[in-house]
């Protein structure tokens, strides 16, 4: 049963990224002002909050877990937290996090991108499986697995990957990967849209028609989109509006996309994206609702 079901959707919130307080005064940078507003989100409604572990000084804490360990420690105190942070290359932070949970709260989700990992990768449709493309004679099945090694380590330590989907390369992959069984269903799934990246999908809210048409029907997912690196607060909300229409989930954030919003709050923020599910006779799930949609499986697999 999905979230939508029960008439509920998932509200994410993505409150810092790599903004600064030049782009918005209200971007939290140390482990203080995240955890400040990780609680303030949940308070106003967010299923889930992204982060990334950033110092005093704004600069990005990608491998130091305790910066994360910091921030989630200190929003349990308050909410029942469900957050997750960010990584660039290294996933050894995450690993950290799950095998010494933080006090009050325990990892759930992990970030995964497959453009970080995801490297010459064939479909060999006759096998059903993945290959891989290699140029070495001397290694004619390639030295690299057909699917990235940090699944079976989310799956060992029952998290959940949140996959970053920037193309419809990248849904290409998780189609296939959840067809074969290498992504376990339901599929947590970030579609992200950029004005200016254009590496990400464009944003047309008609790409998210195409990009929902590429999973087979039989793939179990939570969707949600993501306008990032957006320049117009009106095509934010054009994309909001036409994933909430599709039964899809939203992000919303300061850390998303601060030229559109360069004054907002990440509370503020939600309250606008509360307003647009409600509208639509809906509400935002819990964090509750989502560790039940998405967590059993993970929890297990690491059982087994």
């Amino acid at each position: 049963m999905s979230l939508l079901d029960d008439g509920k959707v998932y509200l994410e919130v993505g409150i810092n990224e790599v903004v600064t307080k030049d782009d918005n005064p209200n971007v939290p940078y140390g482990a203080e002002e995240a955890a400040s507003d990780v609680v303030a989100a949940i308070q106003h409604g967010a299923t889930v909050v992204h982060f990334h572990a950033r110092y005093d000084d704004g600069h990005q804490a990608w491998t130091d877990d305790e910066v994360s360990r910091t921030i989630l420690s200190r929003a349990a105190r308050e909410v029942d937290v469900l957050a997750y942070p960010s990584y660039h290359g290294s996933l050894e932070h995450v690993w950290a996090l799950a095998e010494r949970p933080p006090v009050g709260t325990e990892l759930l989700m992990t970030p995964f991108d497959p453009v970080q990992h995801i490297k010459r990768v064939l479909w060999v449709e006759e096998e059903n499986r993945f290959g891989v493309v290699t140029f070495d004679k001397d290694d004619p099945n390639g030295s690299r697995p057909p699917y990235p090694p940090e699944l079976d380590r989310f799956a060992e330590l029952g998290l959940v990957p949140n996959i970053a989907v920037f193309n419809s390369a990248d849904m290409r992959w998780v189609a296939l990967a959840a067809r074969i069984g290498i992504l376990r269903q339901p599929v947590n799934i970030k579609l992200f849209f950029s004005d200016r990246w254009v590496s990400n999908n464009d944003p047309d809210p008609d790409v998210i028609d195409f990009l929902l048409s590429r999973l087979p029907a039989d793939i179990e997912h939570e969707t949600i989109v993501v306008p990032y690196a957006m320049s117009s607060a009106e095509r934010c909300q054009n994309l909001w509006e036409r994933a909430l229409d599709r039964g899809l989930g939203i992000r919303v954030g300061i850390g998303d996309c601060p030229l559109a919003f360069p004054t907002a709050t990440n509370a503020e923020m939600v309250d606008r994206a509360v307003d647009l599910i409600t509208a639509r006779g809906l509400t935002p799930a819990t964090a509750a609702d989502l560790r039940e949609r998405v967590g059993a499986s993970a929890a297990s697999k690491s059982a087994s």
